[in-house]
């Protein structure tokens, strides 16, 4: 008789246990969910100020443009890097083409961009890519693009020109037109994705004050 109670008493501590054991896994398995829904969100949030801030860096760039090239501001709007050469030449072209930018300050403190001409592929997971279009964190812990970094987040952000109407008439949408699609991409990896997530804001830009 006393063999089966302490033969029952093991199986139901044994059951005891089990049932335990369920319960933490059924916890810990909540918290890491609820943890890596947490840092996605977080993650997201922090992508959309990142490409936001480059749409602002793009108006900026247009604006600076009208301040400094004011003579022309028709022809000079959306010149590239502040290129004064395009003042009252109609001939040659300093402007901002179509393609895949960086943007990072000049020593001057002011936006400049760099095109990536030499790359086709828009993929997180080239190295090449990721590289060129990382985002950094400076001395000040701000977002940057700039080479004298001291920490390196998991974003990459590109900025994508075009002209999406022929606003000249010269029956194709080029960079003498007068509207200026800006699409900032920022692109990451969650450390449980496989993955890579993507952000993609869009603004027109114009050259109002022609």
């Amino acid at each position: 008789m006393n063999k089966n109670i302490k033969a029952t008493s093991i199986i139901e501590a044994i059951i005891m246990i089990l049932i335990l054991l369920i319960w933490i896994l059924g916890l810990f398995n909540i918290y890491i969910k609820s943890y890596n829904l947490s840092t996605s969100t977080k993650n997201k949030i922090e992508a959309i100020e990142i490409a936001r801030e480059w749409i602002e860096a793009m108006e900026n760039i247009r604006n600076t443009n009208w301040i400094l090239l004011w003579a022309d501001a028709k022809n000079c709007w959306n010149v590239l890097n502040y290129n004064n050469n395009c003042v009252w030449d109609n001939w040659n072209t300093y402007d901002i083409t179509s393609w895949m930018y960086k943007i990072y300050t000049d020593s001057n403190w002011r936006w400049t961009l760099s095109k990536a001409s030499w790359l086709t592929s828009k993929d997180y997971k080239n190295t090449s890519y990721r590289n060129f279009f990382r985002v950094n964190l400076d001395t000040n812990w701000l977002y940057t693009q700039n080479w004298w970094t001291n920490f390196t987040p998991i974003y990459t952000r590109e900025i994508n020109i075009s002209y999406p109407e022929d606003t000249d008439s010269s029956w194709t949408a080029n960079s003498n037109d007068e509207k200026m699609q800006i699409n900032s991409i920022v692109m990451w990896l969650d450390s449980h994705w496989n993955t890579a997530h993507s952000i993609n804001l869009e603004s027109l830009i114009t050259n109002w004050k022609k």
